[in-house]
């Protein structure tokens, strides 16, 4: 059989030239709040033909030299581990075909590991589906034989491969890693869900350690941890690096990975960026000047009047100010009449720290708008620009999509991305605001016994309890179990109370006779065993957060995170609210660097 000469030869040059770089991509503990290992994973140099790691593999593989290019990969990736002077364990991927070959060398992989002063005790092998194994029996003596000096067993990207859980059966292994597939837009994928917590179950049952890695999404984070998620990977945690983080994010808990920089990509609607900056005219401006005015700058629909303090009074128009001159007598009446003789009255202004909703408000509401292109922005009265109706209605829209985009799939209500961007907002206006948060009890053990149909039922149930009741305020679903909603205008402690009693009232009927009889049910708990568990409630803890002191959303996460865990301490249908002391005491330990 004869080989593409390139690749052999670029295989063979990478080798050689030890021109592949090794990285790292830290795998988290989010339980114990610390780092499980390190995956090390390879990078061609910007010069190589071949295109990507995956390539490089399936190349090596096609030219007969996949063992060799894995144990070189594998001595550059010991020898970098032992230079960083990383902790924990450390993965490396083989494939099943280079183990089960007869001729592969046997403890090399534990000479490189006596050379850089690591006991195998501490190294992962991974088998990797791509390459199915050319005779099981040989790879399973194989890892016996690493078993045996120590090594901990593998089976990565689960799923994806030929023969996943019987490779599970039949190789007992430590890990299972889960295919990122399976992880990527399971909260919106009934069916990975199902398939998921099988999983999470089987290793549970087996005493296997599950990793799920790929993750990107906070919705992914957040219904993965629900299900019992200990160890985790991907780059919503941390991306692999060649000097890779050894330590954790400033927090594992959802508030503060992704969205944060997205945020800062994607901002809260200004009202700023829609401005144009015309130059407005005074009271005793003549007619004739600002004609001119228009005739010289095409692209000027409107200028606003303004009188000595700067505040707008009335709005001139191109074109009824072009209409008039161009009649017979138009210059001779007006060229040197001040432009109040023809200004129009104001339809509105907007302030420029207005949201997006109060000018659309404006906007609708308005029963003397004309349907005029723009309107005067001003800033605590003094004019500042004209915006248009047509940016302003573009925003709404792409708005409205934003929403849709990251609406939660199960509730369709706002999620983590708009919660975050509407606290900020409310923030940075210093608008004073209280936030409710509401959290169901025991609602995992709930799940694993009724199952998710029922469990999305409860859900929802959530969603539109907290929709109606408190249909004057902003709800959001923050992901699985957990909804807040932000209060502007009124006081939340009463609404809150009622959402407790409406949901009590309504939850009865999910329950099944006898659970409801007995006030609870045997379930199975975090650990595998079996529990009492008190029927499902809804629990509440509310903040009022003091603008004037809490500058950022990660702070009002923080004081939400606290009220969370004192309402669950609570009384079912009681209502937790957060001492004003406490907020503050714990906004100055956050910036003593005290927390977190």
């Amino acid at each position: 059989m004869s080989y593409p000469t390139s690749l052999l030869e670029e295989i063979t040059r990478l080798i050689l030239d030890r021109s592949l770089t090794i990285v790292f991509q830290p795998i988290f503990d989010i339980e114990q709040e610390s780092i499980l290992g390190y995956e090390a994973l390879t990078r061609l140099p910007a010069d190589s033909i071949i295109r990507n790691p995956d390539h490089l593999f399936t190349a090596a593989d096609q030219v007969g030299m996949l063992s060799e290019l894995e144990l070189h990969c594998r001595q550059q990736a010991i020898n970098r581990f032992a230079q960083l002077k990383l902790t924990g364990l450390l993965f490396l991927n083989v494939s099943p075909c280079t183990l089960s070959q007869p001729d592969h060398p046997k403890g090399e992989t534990l000479n490189l590991l006596k050379c850089a002063g690591i006991s195998p005790d501490n190294v992962v092998i991974e088998i990797t589906e791509q390459f199915e194994a050319n005779d099981n029996h040989i790879l399973k003596q194989s890892l016996e034989h690493y078993r045996e000096l120590g090594f901990k067993i593998a089976i990565d990207d689960l799923g994806t491969g030929h023969s996943g859980l019987k490779q599970w059966s039949e190789l007992r292994p430590d890990i299972v890693k889960i295919d990122r597939y399976f992880i990527s837009g399971c909260h919106q994928n009934i069916v990975k869900r199902e398939l998921l917590r099988t999983i999470f179950e089987l290793g549970t049952a087996t005493g296997v350690s599950i990793i799920a890695e790929g993750i990107e999404l906070n919705e992914e984070f957040l219904l993965l941890e629900k299900m019992g998620m200990q160890f985790a990977q991907g780059f919503l945690l941390s991306k692999p690096e060649e000097f890779p983080d050894v330590k954790l994010p400033d927090s594992l808990s959802l508030r503060q990975l992704g969205p944060s920089k997205l945020l800062s990509d994607n901002k809260t609607f200004e009202l700023e960026k829609l401005i144009v900056h015309v130059k407005p005219v005074a009271i005793d401006e003549v007619c004739s000047k600002v004609y001119q005015i228009f005739k010289t700058s095409v692209k000027i629909q409107s200028i606003a009047v303004i009188d000595e303090n700067e505040k707008p009074i009335g709005v001139i128009y191109r074109d009824t100010l072009a209409e008039i001159f161009s009649s017979d007598y138009g210059h001779a009446l007006y060229d040197k009449k001040p432009i109040t003789n023809l200004m129009d009255n104001l339809p509105f202004t907007a302030d420029i720290s207005a949201s997006i909703d109060d000018v659309s408000s404006l906007v609708t509401d308005n029963t003397h708008f004309d349907l005029r292109p723009e309107f005067i922005v001003v800033d605590k009265g003094k004019y500042v620009g004209v915006a248009s109706i047509r940016s302003l209605l573009k925003i709404m829209t792409e708005q409205k999509i934003q929403h849709a985009q990251h609406a939660n799939p199960l509730t369709m209500l706002p999620g983590n991305i708009i919660i975050e961007q509407k606290i900020i907002q409310l923030l940075s206006s210093k608008k004073s605001f209280s936030m409710a948060y509401f959290d169901l009890n025991h609602f995992k053990p709930f799940n694993d016994l009724y199952g998710y149909a029922d469990g999305d039922v409860v859900i929802r149930l959530v969603a539109d309890v907290l929709s109606k009741v408190c249909s004057d305020a902003f709800v959001g679903h923050v992901g699985g179990d957990d909804f807040v909603v932000l209060f502007q205008h009124q006081e939340p402690e009463f609404a809150c109370r009622k959402v407790l009693e409406v949901f009590d009232q309504r939850i009865i009927s999910i329950f099944k006779p006898d659970h409801l009889a007995e006030g609870g049910y045997y379930s199975t708990c975090r650990k595998g065993n079996k529990e009492w568990f008190s029927l499902i409630s809804l629990s509440c803890g509310i903040i009022h957060p003091n603008v004037s002191i809490v500058q950022s959303h990660l702070d009002v996460a923080n004081l939400a995170s606290e009220a969370k865990k004192m309402a669950k301490k609570m009384l079912v249908g009681e209502v937790y609210i957060q001492p004003q002391s406490n907020m503050d005491l714990n906004r100055k330990l956050r910036v003593n660097g005290i927390m977190n």
